[in-house]
């Protein structure tokens, strides 16, 4: 992973971490409570998860992933996600309410260096923590299939020496009110600290065999009529991530309207 340099971006104590604060317990709690009003989600694979300090890496179809897995998460150990791509959560409202609640690390390729990323990643480790990552990028809309991996899916766990828990959120593609989800948690993966890129990579090969191993065999089939309409798929997907969806699911067939 190489990223132009540029000035450090301090993170309020809040955001990273491992100490669950009265915010983070509050956002924990309005999450389960909404998404599984929703969404019909269950977890399979808790017991899985290793000791921490660990990284969790997952696929992604929506910007809900997160809090799909987090419904479905115990509220010890804390996740922290890395993402969104932003320089800081100062600016818009989502941003903010991401600041406010903390558990997220801004990131911004463009702005943010590697040593910053590194730091704010090991800070997550040393204190106890889950690091959250979605190393495919951007949101891939097929369900049994992984986008090409980027380099954080082992870069921070093999600096830290930290094992990497697999993860598959399987339905969150496109989505309706009452939706089914499945959120599955695969066999842990030991990491030995390493900065080497050939140790980097092969791990990087096992991590995509993993990812895969919790993917769903085939590609679901849609309904027709869905209820909430395109709402609950768009409401936290970018404009670009929209029109991406929509041209997927008009490829397929299955168009969607504007």
């Amino acid at each position: 992973m190489t990223l132009p340099r540029a000035e450090s971006v301090e993170l309020s104590p809040h955001l990273i971490g491992g100490t669950i604060t009265w915010r983070y317990r509050l956002q924990w709690v309005l999450v389960r409570i909404t998404v599984h009003a929703l969404f019909s989600v269950r977890g399979e694979g808790l017991e899985k998860w290793p000791t921490v300090p660990f990284q969790l890496v997952s696929n992604h179809h929506s910007g809900w992933d997160p809090m799909f897995i987090g419904a479905v998460s115990p509220l010890r150990p804390r996740i922290t996600w890395f993402g969104p791509k932003e320089v800081d959560f100062t600016r818009g409202t989502k941003n903010r309410i991401i600041g406010w609640f903390g558990g997220a690390i801004p990131f911004n390729p463009r702005k943010t260096n590697l040593r910053t990323a590194l730091r704010a990643t090991q800070r997550v480790f040393e204190a106890g923590g889950v690091l959250g990552i979605t190393p495919e990028g951007t949101l891939g809309f097929r369900e049994s299939e992984l986008l090409p991996l980027q380099d954080g899916a082992t870069l921070f766990a093999a600096v830290s020496g930290v094992p990497i828990l697999p993860c598959a959120v399987v339905g969150s593609s496109t989505l309706w009110f009452r939706k089914r989800i499945t959120v599955r948690f695969g066999e842990p993966i030991a990491v030995t600290r390493t900065d080497d890129r050939a140790a980097r990579a092969t791990l990087a090969g096992k991590v995509r065999d993993a990812m895969r191993a919790v993917l769903p065999a085939e590609e679901p089939v849609y309904p027709q009529r869905r209820p909430a309409g395109t709402f609950l798929t768009d409401v936290f997907n970018g404009q670009g991530e929209r029109k991406r969806w929509r041209t997927y699911m008009a490829e397929k067939g299955n168009p969607v309207p504007d």
